[in-house]
């Protein structure tokens, strides 16, 4: 458009945080228009772009690129900044379509000396302070320290919300996003573990768009309708049968040793389910019973989790939106006793897509691939046959980056 000048304003509002091996030139913030944007800007339309580093664990699962984001409408741009802090960290508000600004309003929020403009080597010393509004340091625990951010990386694996367990039928329960839940069985029982949690640093920036028209009215109207449900009121009362335990002699004492823990205040409070109870205590009245746990009882405990899972990416490192990563899920026997009837399962994250075809694995076994919640997909393996201690196998796949 020869001739027509348009005055575009930013309003940086919140800053990238990189991870080792990330620079802030590689995931510039999207400042884009389109020749559409133009047209409507130069006819007179105001066009407010709300742009916010998506949070991973909200992903919108599709595709973008860095010179093509993702734009949502919105109707004012109150409720397009309250939908970028709701799902993700705010980076900067774009209107295009203002008019030309004055040199007295420029000057109350462009102080000369605090911007370095091109063909400058150096910044010179300003003549006021700049306009930064102060916020309140926000609390945080003194030994933890400030809750780091993450909207710049995507995790991957360990066990998350929900956890993971084997329901009622054998099923597996409490598979998240993001989740991985390896099911096996060991001494005729069904249970399962989870992998370590691995980190994809993939920002991805999301706009939220406002546009406001010069001329016109816009009107939404629906029909207001009220319903009501009645019906039969009850109560139902319900008692347990209630017991009285009582004996001759109250807070006996029947051990070989003097008791070596104690647990609880009323009722069987604590139970240790090895080949012979080791502690059962209850002092209301009822006997105690105490017996010795040998030293190799205590350290036992690997045994009753002897799966080992490791999840893995390769490359390693930053990446960009339509990156092709591999992820590599080791298992490992490290225990005593055989396991049988593997099955893993891998829920990815909106963020990635699964790439048909790239399933691999060493050991024979089926695969299949079922959608999830997020948008993305439930990569599992049947890996039929015992797993004898010290064996271990690989499981690999290739997905993409959105």
């Amino acid at each position: 458009a020869p001739g027509e000048v348009l005055y575009p304003e930013v309003e940086i509002r919140g800053i990238m945080v990189p991870r080792p091996g990330m620079k802030y030139m590689d995931y510039p913030i999207p400042l884009v228009f389109s020749q559409e944007d133009m047209e409507r800007a130069l006819n007179g339309a105001l066009i407010t772009k709300v742009i916010y580093m998506e949070d991973p664990e909200k992903a919108i699962p599709t595709e973008s690129r860095a010179d093509f984001p993702i734009e949502i409408p919105e109707d004012t741009e109150k409720l397009a900044i309250k939908a970028a802090n709701e799902n993700g960290r705010l980076m900067a508000i774009v209107r295009l379509g203002n008019r030309k600004p004055r040199v007295q309003e420029l000057q109350t929020v462009g102080i000369d000396g605090t911007i370095l403009l091109p063909g400058e080597r150096y910044l010179r010393a300003p003549i006021l302070p700049p306009t930064i509004p102060f916020f309140t340091c926000p609390l945080f625990d003194p030994i933890l320290g400030p809750r780091g951010p993450k909207e710049e990386c995507l995790v991957n694996g360990d066990d998350k919300e929900d956890p993971l367990g084997i329901g009622p039928g054998g099923r597996l329960g409490g598979l998240n996003p993001t989740d991985v839940g390896v099911e096996y069985t060991i001494g005729g029982k069904r249970r399962v573990t989870s992998s370590c949690m691995i980190c994809i640093c993939a920002p991805r920036y999301i706009i939220r768009r406002v546009d406001l028209l010069p001329v016109g009215y816009d009107a939404r109207q629906m029909i207001t309708t009220h319903v009501g449900l009645t019906g039969t009121s009850f109560f139902k009362d319900r008692r347990a049968p209630m017991a009285e335990i009582a004996r001759d002699k109250a807070n006996e004492l029947v051990g070989r040793e003097r008791p070596s823990i104690y647990v609880g205040l009323v009722g069987v409070s604590f139970m240790i389910g090895m080949s012979k109870p080791a502690v059962i205590g209850q002092v209301d009245g009822l006997k105690v019973v105490a017996v010795v746990v040998e030293p190799e009882q205590l350290t036992a405990y690997p045994t009753l989790c002897p799966l080992t899972v490791t999840k893995l990416v390769d490359p390693p490192g930053p990446h960009q939106a339509g990156d092709t990563v591999i992820i590599t899920i080791r298992y490992a026997n490290t225990g005593a006793k055989a396991v049988s009837d593997l099955v893993v399962n891998d829920s990815l994250s909106g963020r990635l897509e699964y790439i048909p075809g790239t399933a691999q694995t060493d050991r024979p076994g089926n695969f299949t691939a079922a959608e999830n919640e997020v948008g993305s997909v439930v990569v599992r393996w049947e890996l039929p046959g015992t797993l004898l201690p010290g064996q271990a196998g690989t499981i690999k796949f290739k997905a993409k980056v959105r």
